[in-house]
């Protein structure tokens, strides 16, 4: 039983570091994001490929940013703020002066945007994370039945 309860536990910690490697996260934000500027800046396909590779590798810095600075907000909002002026540089030159003045307008609602859908896939994981531990420490809780022993009776001799 110990045996089960260790590797439960491995498995865990391994599913939830590789998780905090921007692997789910960065690509879900990164899509999220992408979907709605692409919606609202009405984005050819050129564009729209190109603003969801900029949007993934932003999004890939600003999760390693709040994990590195989980602990220190005003740095974190500093470096966030950092990733989000490169965007503004590189949509530049990306979109037409029509798409970016629409962009630049919107800029604020769309960081916002991002923000808020981290913190929900964050209270989404972190529920996650309690609906698994909650389930190991019930599996622990739980009795088997001892096992009967088998009785054999000699049959009657026949002829």
């Amino acid at each position: 039983m110990k045996r089960l309860v260790y590797t439960l536990a491995l498995v865990l910690s391994v599913s939830f570091a590789s998780f905090a490697q921007n692997g789910g996260t960065a690509e879900q934000r990164a899509k999220n994001l992408s979907d709605k500027m692409i919606r609202e800046l009405q984005l050819n396909n050129y564009q729209s490929r190109k603003l969801r590779e900029m949007n993934l590798a932003n999004a890939k810095k600003m999760v390693d940013f709040e994990a590195k600075h989980a602990n220190n907000p005003a740095e974190l909002e500093r470096c966030i703020n950092g990733v989000c002026k490169e965007r503004d540089v590189a949509l530049e030159g990306l979109l037409s002066t029509a798409q970016y003045s629409r962009y630049y307008g919107a800029r604020k609602s769309f960081n916002s945007y991002d923000r808020a859908y981290a913190q929900q896939l964050l209270k989404e994981n972190g529920k996650a994370a309690k609906s698994l531990i909650a389930q190991d420490k019930e599996s622990t809780k739980r009795t088997f039945p001892q096992p009967e022993t088998a009785v054999i009776k000699e049959a009657a001799p026949g002829n």
